[in-house]
Order: C-alpha cells, then sequence, then structure tokens
C-alpha cells in the first residue's frame, strides 16, 4: 500500500473549466466575439484578436459527451436527419446543439434557446471528418469558417510541409481580420505562442514523473488538467497553473504519494476515452488496484514529442530553447507550426502519418512502465480507430498483453458497461491480478 491524498490543484483545474465555458457564453454581451476552433495544432493562431473568448471545439463537445442526457439527445437530434451512428461522436455533439439552439454548461446548467454560435468557426484536416464537421457547420449555422490543410506531420514535417501550413495560417489571420472588423495584434500572438510552447513543455516534464512507481497521476485525473492547454493555452496564466501543478507532481513523487493508493498493475489506454462511462476507470482503479498511467491521447494532447537515437519520447524542445527568431508574425507562425507539428495535439493520428502510431503507443507502454494495455476501439472517431489494431499488435508481441474493446467517445449507447467490466476482469484475472481483498 502506498499513501495517497486529493490533488491540491483539482479543484482549481475544475474552476478554471466553469470559467473559461462561462466567459464563452457572456462574450457577446459585453460586445466581444466568439471563435470556435479545433484544438489540433493550436487554438494560439487566434491569440492576436482582442475581445474575443475562444473555445476549443472538441472540448465544447467532449461536454456535451460527458453530460449523458443531453448528448443523447443532441446525437438523437442527428440521426432523426439521417446521420448515422457511425459518424464522428464530437461532430453530432455540435450539430445536435446548434440543431436544437441548446447547450449545457460544464456544471450541468441547461442553456435554452443558444447554443452559443460562434462569429467563426475553424478546423485543420486532422481526421476525415474534422473539416466536413466546420463544414457542414457553416452551412447548417451559417457560421463563416476557415479550414486548413495539414498533410502531415511528424517526422515527416519537412520544411516544405512547414511553409505549406505556416502560409495557410498568414491568410487566415488576413482573412478573419476581416471577417471580425478587427485588428491583429502581433505583440500578443507573439508573447502567445511563448506562452504556448512553454505551457505544452511543462506537460511533458508532468508526464515524464509518471514512469516513476508508484505513478503519482492517474489518467482519470490528467483528463481534468488538460483543459487550461486545450482553452487558453496562450495565456500567461495557463503557464503559471503548470508550472504549479509540475511542483505538486513533484512533491508527490518525492513524498511517494500515489495516485492509486494500491497500485498493483499499470496499464496504458490509446485514443479519446468513452467520455459518458469514465466509470470504467475508477472500477479498474478500486476493484484491482489498476493505475492508467496515460495514453498516446492525454500525454501527446497538450505536449510534443519525438523520438530520440534510441527511439525514446523525448520532449521537444520550444522554439526558444532551439534558438528559433521570434521577432516577427512570420517568425512566430513559423515556430509555432515547427513546435505542434511533432508529436503535439492529435497529429500522431493524422491519417498520413498514421504508421507511425504504433511507435508511440510502444515506446509509452516501454517507457511509462505498463504491465497491460486496455485500448478503446473508438467508433467514434474513425481517425482514432484507424491503425489502431496495428498498435495492439506492436504492444503486445512486445510481451505486453493487452485487451481492446469497442466502445465510442460520445455515444453510451455504444457501450455495454456490464460486458466491458466481465472483460476487464477476464484480462486481469488471466494476467494474475487479484482483486483487492475490500472489493471481494
Amino acid at each position: 500500500m502506498y499513501k495517497t491524498e486529493p490533488f491540491k490543484m483539482w479543484n482549481e483545474a475544475k474552476q478554471l473549466k466553469q470559467q473559461h465555458f462561462e466567459e464563452y457564453r457572456d462574450i457577446k454581451q459585453k460586445g466581444g466575439k466568439r471563435i470556435l476552433s479545433g484544438t489540433s495544432i493550436t487554438l494560439t493562431i487566434h491569440a492576436g484578436f482582442k475581445d474575443t473568448v475562444i473555445m476549443g471545439a472538441e472540448p465544447f463537445s467532449a461536454n456535451v459527451a460527458f453530460h449523458k442526457d443531453f448528448g443523447v439527445k443532441c446525437l438523437e437530434e442527428c440521426e432523426k436527419r439521417g446521420f448515422s451512428r457511425e459518424i464522428c461522436g464530437y461532430s453530432k455533439c455540435t450539430w445536435g446543439a446548434m440543431f436544437l439552439n441548446e447547450y449545457v454548461m460544464p456544471d450541468g446548467v441547461r442553456i435554452e434557446d443558444d447554443w452559443l454560435k460562434p462569429d467563426i468557426a475553424t478546423s485543420f484536416s486532422i481526421a476525415p471528418c474534422h473539416c466536413k464537421w466546420y463544414q457542414y457547420l457553416s452551412e447548417k449555422g451559417d457560421v463563416p469558417a476557415y479550414l486548413f490543410d495539414l498533410p502531415k506531420a511528424y517526422p515527416y514535417n519537412t520544411e516544405n510541409v512547414i511553409k505549406y501550413v505556416s502560409g495557410q495560417m498568414l491568410d487566415y489571420i488576413e482573412w478573419a481580420e476581416k471577417i471580425l472588423n478587427t485588428k491583429f495584434d502581433d505583440a500578443a500572438f507573439i508573447e502567445g505562442v511563448i506562452n504556448e510552447t512553454r505551457a505544452f513543455k511543462l506537460w511533458t516534464e508532468i508526464m515524464l514523473l509518471n514512469q516513476n512507481i508508484p505513478a503519482p497521476l492517474d489518467e482519470k485525473t490528467m483528463f481534468s488538467f488538460i483543459g487550461p492547454n486545450l482553452s487558453k493555452p496562450f495565456k500567461k496564466e495557463t503557464v503559471e497553473f503548470y508550472e504549479r501543478l509540475l511542483d505538486e507532481v513533484r512533491d508527490r513523487v518525492e513524498r511517494k504519494v500515489a495516485a492509486v493508493g494500491n497500485e498493483q498493475f499499470r496499464v496504458i489506454t490509446d485514443a479519446i476515452p468513452p467520455w459518458p462511462n469514465l466509470q470504467l476507470y475508477r472500477y479498474m482503479e478500486k476493484e484491482y488496484g489498476v493505475v492508467v498511467v496515460g495514453s498516446p491521447y492525454v500525454i501527446c494532447l497538450i505536449g510534443s514529442w519525438k523520438f530520440d537515437d534510441n527511439n525514446n519520447l523525448i520532449p521537444t524542445p520550444t522554439p526558444e530553447e532551439a534558438g528559433m527568431k521570434l521577432d516577427t508574425r512570420e517568425d512566430a507562425v513559423r515556430a509555432l507550426v515547427w513546435y505542434k507539428t511533432h508529436f503535439a495535439t492529435e497529429t500522431l493520428y493524422n491519417i498520413a502519418c498514421g504508421e507511425v502510431l504504433h511507435d508511440v503507443t510502444l515506446a509509452i507502454a516501454k517507457q511509462w512502465k505498463a504491465d497491460g494495455g486496455v485500448l478503446h476501439q473508438n467508433r467514434g472517431c474513425t481517425m482514432q480507430a484507424l491503425g489502431a489494431i496495428e498498435s495492439r499488435n506492436a504492444v503486445a508481441e512486445a510481451g505486453i498483453p493487452c485487451i481492446y474493446y469497442e466502445g465510442n467517445d460520445a455515444d453510451p449507447r455504444e457501450v455495454d458497461l456490464t460486458n466491458l467490466k466481465r472483460k476487464v476482469d477476464i484480462f486481469l484475472e488471466a494476467n494474475k491480478v487479484k482483486k483487492l481483498k475490500h472489493a471481494a
């Protein structure tokens, strides 16, 4: 048994999330503008627009999915209009809210007659449906949209790719200035680039600490801590949040404070979790002393990584650390694209780079000392399902046992939790993980 205790930063993380959604809700009353943007690659490209609140589209949709009753209502509204179940769950959460003209806040308070319509929406083509998600939103919701093409990312982020994506970002800024009728502040943007890359680097340092035994963090807790980097990565307050979190995690490592006090089996996952069914994590923890130490999703989502010469994942140096110029808008855009087209956000799931996903998954399993894998065949995201079987095979062939379960990041109707728990029981018992005595 290890000692354990609640995170001091937990309440602050929850409060920051609620506060951000409230700012997004209220900005129109203050004369400002809303920007709904895919978090893949970066939100900081919008940081030069003052009097705006930027909402990550994935957190916007995941929040809908988390509130099961409202989430299913949104999904069913889309199904009434001919959309099938296998279409991106996040897309349908957003479209459903738009069709219903309703939304739900993180604290569960429902908003009627307002789905928090943005003034502009943007997305990168990270997944097969990302740009279609926003194209349809634009057409049916009367929202101006700018769609970016992301052809490849690390390890293929050549100078040509960096120039190609940077050029689109510079074009976007000029387009958005006209749509929003406001001037882009280059100084605020450059500051935002410095802040985001520092905040992402801090997350990589936090994640490396989770390689320790016992693990100071479990993945379900991490889901709350990723919020600031998915909402305001360009703000100094976000950097300060992760500095304090890093200090707390270091302290837990030094004092051997565990996320799971009875840790006896470490596992990784691999994709967006089934948000409506997160009780799976607590089931494994409480019944078997299983700690989920991370995944390509949560480790890379708000951090930037690359391989060293020994095929180990290491943090990507920030543009400042790499000695890159950050004097002009063009400098900052190029530096940001260079940094974020490593294994950052969801670029490792990019179809053009799919063959490296299993390398990342295997590296995480080894470096984070996993005893097994509980991997999610996410039917709600075709992007993450592509190559997932190969990732499972790579981990299993390395001698790390895995199970695979079918689920959905947004649709609770796609997960049979009773049978899933039984599948986990069989897997753990086969690997000689005994049920905890209090749970017998």
